[in-house]
């Protein structure tokens, strides 16, 4: 199948000067299945593949119900509506650290937590509580989807961190002067308490206009999903993450990107 879409891929690129130049982006849909690849001078850096007809599961969230605790396993499963239970490791339910990848960026002001650890969790959620999840792996063979509690929502400029007040600059951008920019951005962004966010890489070189504008969608977003969390009984999907193609155009669709080819009229 990956060899198929390379000839796919060579297919769509016929004709260019030289296909081993600049980033390109290639959406290759098929009857059963949607493929998208990043080359980068025709090296494929980014390969993601998704069935057509099956909602997208991964970033999805859900209010779920917990089932049961095994404290050998140090985990909880989580009823969201599947036939397999979804498997929460408590590692998953403490705020997370920011990865080596983004800077983190200290706004001041925000009051000091007590610091969860592991041990916390079965009492912070005991068995038939409702808790709030994100998925970040979809079901296996026999094993049921893979969440955690540290939910965030992509946007175009930055990642919105409803629940954790953590915030950071990707280190993808590298000029010092932009980066000193994108912080007093940051330090002067009004967040509502409790909120952090993450600028990605897209927003080196925009307008602080742009990315509040940015972050008020992902708020709006975040309350929808708070309004379906509150009206529904568990277990219930409050928000589903769009599907392959759409998410390609927001993470990948950047000024970096020399040329889009598609072989699907529709989509385009």
């Amino acid at each position: 199948m990956a060899l198929t879409f390379v000839q796919r891929i060579k297919e769509l690129l016929t004709g260019k000067r030289d296909i081993k130049s600049g980033v390109r982006l290639v959406i290759n849909c098929e009857k059963l299945e949607n493929r998208v690849a990043l080359l980068d001078k025709g090296v494929v850096e980014e390969y993601n593949i998704e069935r057509v007809g099956t909602n997208s599961l991964i970033g999805s969230v859900f209010k779920g119900r917990i089932r049961n605790i095994e404290q050998g396993l140090k985990a909880m499963f989580i009823d969201i509506g599947f036939d397999k239970n979804a498997f929460l490791h408590f590692w998953d339910a403490i705020p997370a650290a920011l990865d080596a990848g983004l800077e983190e960026i200290n706004r001041g002001g925000s009051k000091k937590k007590k610091r969860i650890e592991a041990k916390d969790i079965p009492s912070l959620y005991p068995v038939g509580s409702e808790i709030m999840v994100q998925v970040t792996k979809g079901p296996v063979g026999n094993k049921g989807p893979r969440v955690t509690t540290n939910i965030s929502l992509a946007g175009r400029l930055l990642v919105l961190m409803p629940l954790n007040d953590t915030c950071g600059i990707s280190r993808k951008i590298e000029d010092p002067k932009e980066r000193a920019r994108l912080r007093r951005i940051i330090e002067k962004i009004t967040l509502p308490e409790g909120m952090g966010i993450i600028l990605r890489t897209e927003a080196s070189g925009k307008r602080a206009r742009h990315i509040v504008r940015d972050l008020n969608i992902l708020l709006d977003e975040w309350d929808q999903i708070v309004a379906k969390r509150d009206g529904q009984a568990a277990p219930v999907c409050c928000f589903q993450e769009p599907d392959l193609v759409e998410r390609t155009v927001r993470d990948f669709l950047t000024e970096d990107i020399d040329e889009v080819a598609c072989d699907d009229q529709p989509t385009v």
